[in-house]
């Protein structure tokens, strides 16, 4: 599809999950604004909620996804 960005591959197993990012603000009752790096510059930053996944976890586990993409 033109105009189109997907991430990940296509297929049943593909990854559909990207970040985490932080939540910059509350937009509206079922939208966030997320605060995205650079390289998603070309992707709108408002997301509903139903698009959104919580992370669970220790922060200090997050690691830079720059340096799993090197292989």
């Amino acid at each position: 599809m033109k105009g189109v960005m997907r991430f990940g591959k296509k297929g049943k197993l593909s990854p559909r999950y990207i970040g985490p990012y932080r939540i910059s603000k509350r937009a509206d009752n079922v939208a966030y604004e997320l605060k995205l790096p650079q390289e998603l510059a070309a992707v709108y930053s408002v997301f509903h909620i139903s698009m959104l996944k919580k992370c669970m976890g220790d922060p200090s586990l997050i690691t830079n996804s720059r340096y799993w993409d090197q292989g």
